[in-house]
């Protein structure tokens, strides 16, 4: 199951990455999803079942929309994205359960959790 999420993580961080590459000086930055939320639940909905089921959370972090992945079992990491789909980091999860160690105040200075999807498979 970490696998998986790995995966996603890194499959939508190699499309953005790319989709986002300046080519010349004077392009322009693509704009982001209209509702990068629908695209990240879609691509979920594609995914095997998990157990615990997968949920995804909207929350308010430092001025800014972002979505967190949980679910899944046993040590995987739970991704935050930004509004655009960018991962910015594993909040929590993986094996000692605190997550990759880039955003450590998200558990404490998050606010504003909705429930956008939880897996109902």
């Amino acid at each position: 199951m970490n696998r998986i999420f790995t995966l996603l993580a890194a499959g939508l961080l190699f499309l953005l990455t790319a989709c986002n590459a300046d080519l010349s000086e004077d392009a322009a930055a693509p704009p982001c999803p209209a509702d990068f939320s629908v695209t990240l639940i879609e691509q979920l909905k594609q995914k095997p079942k998990q157990n615990p089921a997968v949920e995804v959370t909207q929350y308010t972090y430092k001025g800014n929309t972002v979505y967190l992945v949980t679910g899944g079992c046993c040590d995987n990491f739970n991704y935050l994205f930004d509004h655009c789909g960018n991962v910015l980091c594993a909040a929590s999860g993986g094996p000692a359960g605190k997550g990759d160690g880039r955003c450590t105040d998200f558990s404490t200075t998050a606010t504003n959790p909705v429930l956008l999807w939880r897996d109902p498979r």
